[in-house]
C-alpha cells in the first residue's frame, strides 16, 4: 500500500508539473536560448536552488517554533514531499502526505497542522513585504516606497508575537485548530530571515532573465524580485490551480511591464515558469536522494555494530540490551 502510494503520488506532481507547463508559448524562449546566454541561465537555475534550500530552513525553523523539531534528514523530506505536493491541484495531499511523515517522525498531526498554518503565515507576509519592491516603478512614487518593506520586515523581527495573532486569525479563517504559542521567539525571527532571503535570492533568477531581454540592470533588479515575490504569493492564495499557473503570470507580466515591452514581459515570465519549476523538481529530487542515501549508509554503518553486540551477549549469555553486571552498581 505504502508504495502504491508512493508512486500514485509521483504520478500526481509529474501530472501537475505538465499541467502547469502545458499551453506556454515556447517558440517566445528562442529569444534566451543563445550560446551566450547558457551560463547565465545556469546561474539563474542555480541561484533559484539557493533560494529554496533557505525556504527549506525557514520551514523546519517553524517547526521548531512550534515546539517539534525534527532531524535534519527527516525535516527536509517532509519539507519537500509537502512543497512537491503544491503541483497537485487542491494543495491538499501535500499537507497530508506532512502530516504522515511527522507522525512518523514523532509529530503530533495538530504540530504538523500547527506548523502548516504559521508557515503559510510567514510566506505570505514575507512574500508581500518583499512584493512591495515593485512599489516605486508601478506607483511612480520615487524610492520612499521601499522604505515600507523594511519597516516591515523590522516589526516582524522585532515582535513576533504579531505572527502568532495572524496565526490566530487564519486559523479561524479555515476553521482550523489554533496551534499552540509560539513559545521559541528566536526562531521565529531565523524563519522570517530566511524566509525573506529565499525570496530575494529566488526573484534573482528573473532580473537575469529580463536582463538578457534587455532591460536596464539597475531598474530591473527591484522590480524583478518584488515581481516574483507578488507574483508567487498571488499564485500561493489560487488553491486549486496547480503552483498558481495562469495566476502567477499574470501578475509577473503586469509588474514586468514597467521595465520591458509586453512581448519581452511576456516570454520572462514563461521563462521564469520552466526555471523555476526545473530548479524545485531537480533540487527536491537531488535533497530526497541525498536523505535516503545519507539514512541507507548509517543503517550499514550500524549494522555490524549491532552483529557484534548480539555477538557479545550470545558469549557472555546476556541479552544486548541488558546491562552487564560487572558493570552495574550494587546498593550499599
Amino acid at each position: 500500500m505504502r508504495s502504491a502510494l508512493t508512486v500514485a503520488f509521483v504520478a500526481a506532481v509529474v501530472g501537475g508539473v505538465a499541467l502547469a507547463l502545458r499551453g506556454q508559448q515556447w517558440s517566445t524562449l528562442g529569444r534566451l536560448l543563445r550560446p551566450e546566454t547558457i551560463p547565465w541561465l545556469l546561474g539563474a537555475l542555480l541561484v533559484t536552488s539557493v533560494g529554496l534550500l533557505c525556504g527549506t530552513r525557514a520551514w523546519m525553523l517553524t517547526l521548531a517554533a512550534v515546539g517539534a523539531p525534527v532531524p535534519a534528514g527527516a525535516g527536509i523530506r517532509m519539507f519537500f514531499v509537502g512543497f512537491l505536493g503544491k503541483f497537485v491541484p487542491g494543495r491538499l495531499w501535500g499537507l497530508l502526505a506532512q502530516i504522515r511523515l511527522g507522525e512518523k517522525a514523532g509529530v503530533s498531526r495538530a504540530r504538523m497542522a500547527g506548523t502548516y498554518l504559521v508557515n503559510l503565515v510567514v510566506v505570505l507576509l514575507t512574500g508581500g513585504t518583499v512584493g512591495l519592491l515593485v512599489a516605486p516603478a508601478v506607483l511612480g512614487s520615487g524610492l520612499a516606497w521601499l522604505a515600507v518593506p523594511v519597516t516591515l520586515l523590522t516589526v516582524l523581527a522585532g515582535w513576533p508575537r504579531v505572527i502568532d495573532t495572524l496565526v490566530d486569525l487564519a486559523a479561524r479563517l479555515t476553521r482550523r485548530p489554533r496551534p499552540a504559542t509560539l513559545d521559541r521567539p528566536a526562531d521565529v525571527r531565523r524563519s522570517i530571515a530566511y524566509q525573506s532571503l529565499s525570496w530575494l535570492l529566488s526573484g534573482v533568477h528573473l532580473w537575469i532573465v529580463a536582463v538578457l531581454l534587455g532591460a536596464d540592470a539597475r531598474a530591473a533588479l527591484p522590480v524583478a524580485v518584488g515581481a516574483f515575490a507578488l507574483a508567487t504569493t498571488a499564485g500561493t492564495l489560487a488553491l486549486f490551480v496547480p503552483d498558481g499557473a495562469g495566476v502567477r503570470e499574470v501578475t509577473m507580466v503586469a509588474a514586468l511591464a514597467t521595465v520591458l515591452p509586453l512581448p519581452a514581459a511576456v516570454t520572462a515570465a514563461i521563462a521564469s515558469r520552466v526555471l523555476t519549476t526545473l530548479a524545485e523538481v531537480l533540487t527536491a529530487a537531488v535533497a530526497l536522494v541525498a536523505v535516503a542515501v545519507r539514512e541507507r549508509t548509517a543503517r550499514a554503518t550500524a549494522a555490524p555494530d549491532r552483529r557484534a553486540a548480539a555477538t557479545a551477549a550470545h558469549r557472555t549469555g546476556r541479552h544486548p540490551a541488558e546491562p552487564d553486571a560487572r558493570l552495574t552498581p550494587t546498593p550499599g
